[in-house]
């Protein structure tokens, strides 16, 4: 799949980029103001926007939440699942129930989770005309792990396939950041036999998601765009909890409910600070 070593690295160069942009995004580092989107402790789900007009991203306005969560479980377990492109269709938000199937692979360590993948999603129009293909690189350690995706356009990767400069590919990323929680001196650092879900073994799991709220810079933020991002950040966590057989209760009140991310969230399952849009700079 990968033609020539102008390939490859234009394809570690996209790989950086999506890292580097998903980083920075999902941060305070870059100046960005966050909003929560309750005065609640237990609700930790923050949002911001930007106006992007610069190559590299799309144009528009962008909306980006994040959101902490602690799991009990290790995190390499949590890991595990959110790399593997053959577990990803056990979680519907982030596949929409379709498998993927890696196209390209870049080791980027001993570990096999340290790579760069091409993954293609397997639909039912998926044909040589419509391709959809999914950009990600995975990386983890001792000290945690880091699952970052993005879906690019078939166009894009023949550029870049060709050795042609791939630094105006726009992406978008989405992911994770898993850090392991390590036990305070007054916790039993050592887990009971058959104890799983001990601190000891648990994890900060931060989802950090973008979508283009709109194509026209000088749009304004729709309340339906901060309802649909909000229940697909929770949906999210819900499902990697599912998927991890937590047996925690559900995050969301409602999870059947189909999530149409820039528009016609249902307005019913959040409940908002009135004064929400106002604070956002846009």
């Amino acid at each position: 799949m990968i033609p020539s070593s102008e390939a490859r690295k234009n394809l570690m160069n996209l790989a950086q980029r999506m890292i580097r942009t998903f980083s920075v995004n999902i941060s305070t580092s870059s100046g960005q103001s966050w909003t929560a989107l309750s005065e609640s402790s237990d609700d930790t789900v923050r949002i911001t926007t930007r106006k992007i007009t610069e190559p590299g991203q799309p144009n528009g306005v962008i909306l980006s939440a994040v959101s902490t969560t602690w799991l009990p479980h290790p995190h390499y377990h949590v890991f595990d699942l959110l790399r593997d492109e053959r577990r990803r269709s056990q979680l519907d938000v982030l596949s929409n129930g379709n498998s993927l199937h890696e196209v390209a692979h870049i080791a980027n360590g001993s570990h096999p989770g340290n790579c760069i993948s091409l993954l293609r999603i397997n639909v039912a129009s998926n044909s040589s005309q419509n391709v959809e293909l999914i950009l990600q690189e995975s990386c983890t350690d001792q000290a945690g792990s880091l699952v970052v995706y993005s879906t690019i356009d078939v166009d894009a990767i023949q550029l870049a396939m060709s050795g042609e400069d791939p630094s105006c590919i726009p992406l978008l990323p989405m992911g994770f950041s898993i850090v392991p929680v390590t036990p305070t001196a007054d916790e039993n650092p050592i887990p009971s036999s058959g104890d799983e879900h001990n601190s000891s073994s648990g994890c900060l799991l931060t989802v950090g998601l973008q979508f283009l709220a709109s194509t026209i810079p000088t749009a304004k933020l729709n309340l339906s765009s901060v309802t649909a991002i909000n229940n697909h950040l929770c949906n999210t966590v819900h499902q990697i909890n599912a998927a991890l057989d937590s047996g925690s209760s559900s995050i969301c009140p409602d999870n059947n409910s189909s999530i149409m991310l820039g528009g016609g969230g249902s307005q019913e399952r959040t409940r908002w600070d009135p004064c929400l849009l106002g604070r956002l700079k846009i």
